[in-house]
């Protein structure tokens, strides 16, 4: 039997990304959703700092040899914009999968299904995530997952103090 290279997930806005400060553009969707001001917030994600603790663990991820793959319900048509938010803030992933333009399914699906292609390639040990139904179908796959919404709310608390 072949074994599969270790991989880990992380997601993007609201795990990687502190989006506490435009949050409001978004309010009542998902920001991958068709949000009045999704434009806006996603060309505003480039501006927003990383939550530390969670680019420290994507970076101890890499560290120790795993393949780390960016699973993001973002759409595809904003890839340029993650991977110039990834660039500034120095931090490398090895794959990035976003949702097609047209895919308007809940979150949960969609990256289900991403990461249930991924399994086909990679031993998924592990996976960050803000959202808890993300999280939950994760676990249905049988991978461990961080609920990082703790996180990210920490982050915001002391950038408040």
């Amino acid at each position: 039997m072949r074994s599969l290279p270790e991989a880990v997930i992380f997601s993007f806005s609201g795990t990687l990304v502190d989006t506490t400060r435009i949050s409001h553009l978004v309010a009542g969707h998902h920001p991958a959703c068709d949000a009045p001001a999704a434009d806006l917030f996603q060309l505003e994600v480039v501006s927003c700092p990383p939550v530390q603790q969670v680019a420290r663990l994507l970076k101890i991820e890499r560290g120790v040899g795993r393949i780390v793959v960016l699973v993001a319900a973002d759409r595809d048509h904003y890839r340029p914009h993650i991977q110039s938010w990834l660039d500034l803030n120095g931090l490398a992933v090895d794959e990035m999968h976003l949702r097609s333009v047209s895919d308007h399914r809940p979150d949960a699906l969609t990256k289900t299904e991403l990461v249930s292609v991924l399994q086909e390639r990679y031993e998924i040990v592990h996976a960050y995530e803000d959202r808890t139904d993300v999280a939950r179908a994760y676990e249905r796959l049988g991978i461990g997952v961080t609920l990082t919404r703790g996180v990210t709310e920490i982050a915001r608390d002391a950038a408040a103090a």
